[in-house]
């Protein structure tokens, strides 16, 4: 089927059918695909966004590429928590 024809028998269709159709599109649009994620990591993020605790899945993992070249630096002072602690007192 077309997107032509799809559109076509959409506009036949009553206008709760078409809310509906909105919304599936809106969510499916808005969401990133979850394909590189396991099982266990969907459900974890349908959880999390059930609770309200997220509102949109990021975006992607890094790949391992990444994560090599990634280099640490060191910073000096006292510890952020500290500071934290400080500054709210």
């Amino acid at each position: 089927m077309t997107p032509t024809e799809v559109l076509e028998e959409i506009r036949k269709m009553p206008p709760t059918a078409k809310r509906e159709i909105l919304r599936e599109l809106s969510e499916n649009l808005a969401e990133p695909q979850l394909d590189g994620y396991s099982e266990k990591e969907r459900k974890f993020i349908a959880s999390m966004k059930q609770k309200g605790l997220i509102s949109q899945v990021p975006l992607h993992r890094p790949d391992t590429r990444t994560r090599r070249r990634f280099k640490r630096i060191t910073l000096t002072g006292e510890p952020i928590s500290e500071t934290i602690i400080r500054e709210r007192r």
